[in-house]
Order: C-alpha cells, then sequence, then structure tokens
C-alpha cells in the first residue's frame, strides 16, 4: 500500500518520533511509504537517513491554494492511497488535496488530549475530510468526544504509541552510570525529557530534596535540554545538592539509560503520551508519574509504580521514598511493568493495527 505521513512542524518531540518509528515498521512490512515535510526540518533529514522518501513542501496557510494545488498534485503523481496527517493543519491542507486528487483517504492522528473547537472549520475538517481519526490513547479519546459531541464516537479508534522493547530489556552493562560516576548500587532516580515547566521541574526538586534526606547517597539524573536548565543548577547549589543532581544533556542513547537507572520519574503537568515511561518499564523499571492525560493508562498505580496528583511534591517525595526504600517491591512492580509492555504497547501491535485500519479504508 502507498501511505504518505503527512508532518509540517519545524521542531522535532515526540510525534515526529512516533511517526519515524511508524514509517519504518511499515515500509519494513514492505508498504511503499514517505513523509511530506517542510524543507530543511529535522524530521525530514532524519527520515531520509532512514532510507524514506521524503518531499519538501512549502506551507502557506491551512487552506492555501498553491499548497493544496501542489499537495494534490503530489498525490496523484505518486498514488498514495492513505494520508496520515499529525496536526489541524495538515489535515486541512490535505483533506482537500486528497479530495482533488481522488482515491485517497485521510487519517487524523491526536497525539496529545486538547480539546477540538466548536467551530465549522473543525466540522468540516474531522466530519468531512477525515475518513477516520486516531487517537493516541484513552483519555485522548475521550477528551475529543466530550469536547466534539459532533465527531462519531466509531471514527475514533485508540492507537496506544509502541516501541521495540528488545534494546531496553537487555542486561546492563553500567556504561550511564559510569559516565555520571554514580557507582553501582547507589539508588539513581531518573528523568528523561525537556528541562521546562509542563514537565513538572519545579515539583519534582523538592521532592528529591526529601529523598535525599531520608537516602544521603541517592542520586537524581535529569536527562535533556531545555530553558529551565539554569534555574536547576541554581537551584541545586542553593539547597545543597548540586552533587547529587546531575545534568549530562541530551542522549541519543536511551537505552542505556534506562537500563542504569533504578526508577524513573515523570511529574507533568500535561502530557501527549509519555513514551518514555514505556521505554523505562520495558527496562523493567519501575515509574512515578502524574494523574494527567494517558499516563494512567500506561502505569498502574500499586501494580507498576505510583500515580501521584499533579503538582504535589509532598506525593512525590512519598512516593520516591517508597520505591528506593523496598527494592523488592521495586524488582516487582519493575518486571510487571515490562510485562504490561510486551502486553500493550509494542511497536508492532501499533502497525498490526494501523495497517487494519489503513486497509479497512483503502
Amino acid at each position: 500500500m502507498k501511505i504518505l505521513f503527512a508532518n509540517t512542524i519545524r521542531m522535532f518531540g515526540g510525534g515526529e518520533v512516533w511517526m519515524l518509528r511508524a514509517l519504518q515498521a511499515l515500509q519494513q512490512r514492505g508498504h511503499e511509504v514517505a513523509l511530506l515535510c517542510r524543507p530543511g526540518t529535522e524530521v525530514g533529514r532524519r527520515a531520509e537517513a532512514l532510507g524514506i522518501t521524503v518531499h519538501p513542501l512549502q506551507v502557506r496557510g491551512d487552506f492555501g491554494p498553491l499548497t493544496i494545488c501542489r499537495a494534490a498534485r503530489l498525490l496523484r503523481r505518486h498514488g498514495y492511497r492513505i494520508v496520515l496527517t499529525n496536526m489541524d493543519k495538515e489535515l486541512r491542507f490535505m483533506g482537500i488535496a486528497a479530495r482533488l486528487a481522488g482515491g485517497c483517504r485521510v487519517v487524523a492522528r491526536r497525539g496529545i488530549d486538547y480539546p477540538l473547537k466548536n467551530r465549522l472549520r473543525y466540522r468540516f475538517s474531522y466530519n468531512v475530510l477525515a475518513s477516520a481519526v486516531i487517537a493516541n490513547s484513552k483519555a485522548t479519546r475521550n477528551s475529543l468526544l466530550r469536547n466534539a459531541p459532533w465527531l462519531s464516537p466509531e471514527r475514533v479508534h485508540v492507537i496506544y504509541n509502541g516501541i521495540d522493547p528488545r534494546p531496553f530489556a537487555a542486561p546492563g552493562e553500567g556504561n550511564f552510570r559510569r559516565s555520571l560516576g554514580v557507582e553501582a548500587g547507589v539508588p539513581l532516580v531518573g528523568f528523561v525529557g525537556q528541562l521546562d515547566e509542563r514537565k513538572g521541574v519545579e515539583w519534582l526538586l523538592p521532592a528529591f530534596a526529601a529523598l535525599h534526606r531520608d537516602f544521603p547517597a541517592s542520586r537524581l539524573v535529569m536527562v535533556g535540554e531545555g530553558p529551565m536548565r539554569e534555574w536547576i543548577n541554581s537551584w541545586s547549589r542553593e539547597h545543597g545538592l548540586a552533587d547529587a543532581l546531575l545534568l549530562p544533556g541530551f542522549s541519543s542513547r536511551i537505552e542505556e539509560v534506562m537500563r542504569d537507572i533504578d526508577l524513573l520519574v515523570l511529574p507533568s503537568l500535561w502530557e501527549g503520551f509519555g513514551i518514555v515511561l514505556i521505554e523505562a518499564m520495558a527496562a523493567a523499571k519501575p515509574c512515578i508519574t502524574t494523574r494527567v492525560s494517558s499516563m494512567p493508562e500506561i502505569v498502574v498505580d500499586g501494580e507498576t509504580g505510583r500515580v501521584v496528583p499533579v503538582r504535589d511534591s509532598d506525593a512525590l517525595a512519598a512516593a520516591l521514598i517508597e520505591v528506593v526504600g523496598d527494592p523488592a517491591r521495586a524488582a516487582e512492580w519493575g518486571e510487571a511493568g515490562r510485562r504490561r509492555v510486551e502486553r500493550c504497547f509494542t511497536l508492532e501491535r501499533m502497525v498490526d493495527q494501523l495497517e487494519s485500519l489503513f486497509h479497512s479504508l483503502a
């Protein structure tokens, strides 16, 4: 089947990672896949490096006539049967282009539980231009339907994000710990993500300080970059935790990170999906996260980790102390998490569901 993914975002984040993984997996199953994106974007460069066909397109407005005509010409020339869109902008111009080209169905993917607005252009986009909608979680689907009663529930399909769990399940070799100067046996709490306000950094640091008082050898490693980096450094010095709080920056070897930490904490204020949670769970690590968006669907409270209220440092601290203070329970939760990933969040399962939906439409 000929499948085109459309993504006009200039930045690179979780949605772009999802698209690349899905495109590569579909290509390996024999489908002819391609990516439409703006010229010079990171997602385009990475797609080309994976051997995926890339169609650069200058986009001018959701309903720009020139953009629509160029997109329709591309669809006709290459004969794409399915177009999967990343955002509302792509749905609008690619949806009209698909109607002009003929023989092509459009699938709108929603990767975050932002509500749809009750406006004519949204009704037109989702009821007329889109043949189906993919939600990345039940929370996202529920948010869509709650705020858009005009959208038929039968057209919204939940397909969880998936990963290949095998690289995370391999035994840890300690390379990441050695790079940090953290010895084996020292409690190492991991955070992976952008260092910004929406990740709950402001509430994580006091929670770690409480853990450090009970377990002075413990360390917190925050893998990533972001605007709060200097604030974190300043906070750690002010509270005497400069040696315990580690900021190694961005890492492309996330599987090594997950294998070497003892637990993962993701105290987000809001989140698209929280794919780092399933990566940590695949490495048999217990997870602590907040009760927002899809996170309670990923981490089962009291079974694979703890789910705590958002913006609650005391609850975060209690969960950290519980996991670090009870290694047997932590190991039990970690193994339960690994089994949950293998059951619900594999790349193979995700692509099976995508294929099934695409075939039913085409």
